[in-house]
């Protein structure tokens, strides 16, 4: 009996869900949406297809934990005022990022993502604090030259779907990533 509640309030949440929509952005990046107002959350996938990752383990894992700091200091900035029990989830690693959370949330969330993918800050200090905690011995040098390879706009694929439309995703995928170019010229690639 319970079951059958679950399913039927399942089936109500997708019986507005449209057909998928996709777009690319002037950069490269290719976006698809999946509309489905009414669920009441929103949830992106960013997909970075680039070196396979076991031929750098120790440099993967190195960026992944300079990335999920980033995101995760950005994170409590942008949602220190919230008076939710469950805050948005943001996670980033070196070959994807994703993002869980209500509608009203998602546009805040999903620019902390883009924000820690796109400008986490790769120095000496910070690298070395990272090294401590994954044991692994890589230089700064590697670090740099792993991320302005591997984490760039020609690489990057954007899944976007719940309640949010078409427009609004669109937009937002535009302001959070449609200014972003090749890594040699960022900030981290100093």
């Amino acid at each position: 009996m319970m079951i059958g509640v679950f399913a039927f309030g399942n089936i109500e949440a997708q019986v507005t869900m449209k057909d998928p929509v996709s777009f690319k952005l002037k950069n490269g990046i290719e976006v698809v949406v999946a509309e489905n107002i009414g669920m009441g959350k929103v949830f992106a996938s960013v997909k970075i297809e680039g070196e396979d990752l076991n031929t750098n383990a120790a440099v993967s894992e190195v960026l992944t934990k300079l990335l999920t700091e980033g995101a995760s200091a950005k994170g409590k900035v942008a949602f220190a005022n919230s008076l939710k029990e469950i805050a948005p989830k943001v996670s980033v690693t070196a070959d994807e990022a994703n993002v869980a959370a209500d509608a009203e949330d998602f546009e805040n969330a999903f620019l902390v993502m883009s924000s820690a993918l796109q400008e986490t800050v790769i120095d000496q200090p910070t690298l070395d604090q990272v090294i401590k905690a994954t044991k692994q011995g890589v230089s700064l040098a590697e670090v740099k030259t792993f991320y302005n390879k591997q984490i760039i706009p020609s690489r990057t694929y954007i899944t976007i779907a719940g309640n949010i439309s078409v427009a609004q995703a669109k937009a937002l995928a535009k302001r959070a990533f449609g200014e972003w170019k090749e890594n040699s010229e960022s900030v981290i690639a100093r």
